[in-house]
């Protein structure tokens, strides 16, 4: 019997680059679908690349057969709905995948969502979430659900390096509000040890996946320069002024720099948690050893997605 593959969607990106690492580094079998075939291979043919193609049931189905373990990191930070971005589309597109991988007969299903999804139902990128958890949970899969905080570490760390590159720049970094709510990054190695982990078992959980530090966002933001070796006023501004500073930014960058979901839930206090942390990489002792190469260049993530069109790539 031929051994069974682990899939794990964007192995390309961020945090599924970091699953697809893991899972080699146990000796697994591990595929990608991807929308992101232009870019570059970061693991030189070890990793077998097939499209992702939402509108393609069979080829779905298809790119699932022999499966173990499904892990899900797709989802759309922004809204953009001429691009094909939309917190509707992701929760449709995940709807389709799920029920592929139904069909395939996958094992289980690893899933990423994200902190305290019920706590911003205003906002259809937390709504997004809630739906497609619901969506797993009523399923016939076996399933474990990671509601990680806030991300930091590895080579495509866009959060962490931007926000250096603009410490960096400016003399003057503003905080949305008076900085005080809470941040409990992790560290994107734990957050795929975790992943693995959770592939490895049979039992349906859902899970908040935070680090071992909590900060306040100003604390977060002063230890970052602190690592750069600079001093900036750092100042509260309200947040919609720092959101439109952001639009201007990444107007003149061509890029995303913040989203007004991200600042709510910010600020609501969602990015920590009080469940037991599963991270141990400290962000104190992270950044001050890291600190000197963050920042030296903007990462435009946008420029960065080198996506190909499945339907256009026979």
């Amino acid at each position: 019997m031929s051994e069974r593959v682990h899939v794990v969607t964007g192995a390309f990106g961020y945090s599924g680059r970091w699953i697809a690492r893991e899972l080699l580094s146990r000796g697994k079998k591990v595929r990608t679908l991807t929308n992101a075939v232009g870019r570059d291979d970061p693991f030189h043919g070890m990793v077998e690349v097939m499209p992702i193609d939402f509108t393609n049931h069979d080829l779905l189905v298809s790119s699932l057969r022999g499966t173990d373990v499904l892990y899900n990191t797709y989802w759309v930070r922004y809204k953009n709905s001429k691009d094909g971005y939309a917190h509707e589309i992701a929760v449709e597109n995940t709807r389709k995948l799920f029920l592929a991988a139904e069909e395939a007969g996958v094992n289980r299903i690893v899933h990423f969502s994200v902190a305290h999804p019920h706590k911003a139902p205003d906002w259809s990128y937390f709504r997004g979430k809630v739906e497609v958890e619901k969506l797993l949970t009523e399923s016939s899969l076996s399933y474990a659900i990671l509601r990680p905080t806030v991300f930091f570490g590895g080579e495509r760390d866009v959060l962490i390096n931007n926000m250096a590159w603009l410490i960096r720049k400016f003399p003057v970094f503003g905080i949305f509000g008076m900085g005080n709510y809470l941040i409990q990054p992790i560290h994107i190695e734990d957050v795929a040890k975790v992943a693995v982990e959770q592939g490895e078992s049979v039992e349906d959980v859902v899970m908040d996946v935070a680090g071992p530090e909590i900060f306040t966002y100003r604390e977060y933001v002063t230890l970052i320069a602190k690592s750069l070796g600079v001093r900036r006023l750092i100042i509260p501004v309200p947040p919609i002024v720092g959101w439109a500073v952001g639009k201007i930014v990444g107007a003149i960058l061509r890029d995303r720099v913040i989203t007004r979901a991200e600042i709510k839930g910010l600020m609501q206090g969602l990015m920590a948690t009080d469940a037991k942390p599963l991270g141990e990489i400290k962000f104190s002792e992270w950044v001050a050893i890291n600190g000197a190469a963050l920042g030296a260049k903007y990462h435009n993530d946008l420029k960065e997605r080198k996506y190909t069109d499945p339907r256009k790539s026979n």
